[in-house]
């Protein structure tokens, strides 16, 4: 019986630690973020300048991020303050950045790809479908679109393990990215993402 107890006491501890470091990295993360429109990234992802906790945060979320010289991390959570979700369509708009190439991906809310049956989980510079002006713009839902769509249905872990309010993020990796993204990343050009409505 006394047995049971400390391994019932172990197990608590454990869990408890890890809601305190889960806690700890996103109050960390949170202070060190740069919000442009609603699109946030770190100033310190990939610099010499990051700490142990950011490093952390990175090596657990799995972004296994280069040198911010070489690639620069944007992600939007929420619209206006409200998360992303599933039973939305969003639209993101924009033309060309300053980058030797970039992506816009969709992640569900467990940080992996969301799995679909057309098997597409990003556009980049090389495959969206643009106007005559250069323009493009990428319809993000679940219900299909025509056009450059990107799918988001329900993303592959149980729904009983949710620990965010979002449903799925947009990362937006930039390669090479120009002056503008290193050294003003709250005012440098990004795609604009709207909410076009909810069911």
């Amino acid at each position: 019986m006394l047995v049971i107890r400390y391994l019932f006491l172990a197990v608590a501890i454990f869990a408890l630690s890890a809601v305190l470091l889960v806690y700890n990295l996103r109050s960390q993360m949170d202070a060190m973020s740069v919000q442009n429109g609603n699109w946030q990234t770190n100033v310190n992802t990939g610099s010499a300048d990051a700490g142990v906790m950011l490093r952390a945060a990175v090596a657990l979320g799995g972004l296994l991020a280069s040198t911010r010289e070489n690639s620069v991390y944007y992600i939007v959570e929420t619209i206006d303050g409200e998360p992303l979700r599933l039973d939305c369509e969003y639209v993101v708009r924009g033309g060309e950045y300053d980058a030797d190439w970039w992506s816009i991906t969709a992640y569900g809310w467990d940080n992996y790809l969301i799995p679909n049956n057309d098997n597409r989980y990003s556009y980049n510079n090389e495959n969206l479908s643009r106007d005559a002006d250069g323009r493009w713009e990428i319809r993000v839902s679940v219900v299909e679109q025509t056009g450059n769509w990107l799918p988001v249905g329900h993303a592959g872990a149980a729904a009983w393990r949710k620990i965010s309010a979002k449903d799925f993020d947009l990362l937006l990796r930039l390669y090479a990215p120009g002056k503008d993204y290193l050294d003003n990343p709250a005012s440098a050009p990004l795609p604009e993402i709207r909410k076009e409505g909810c069911v």
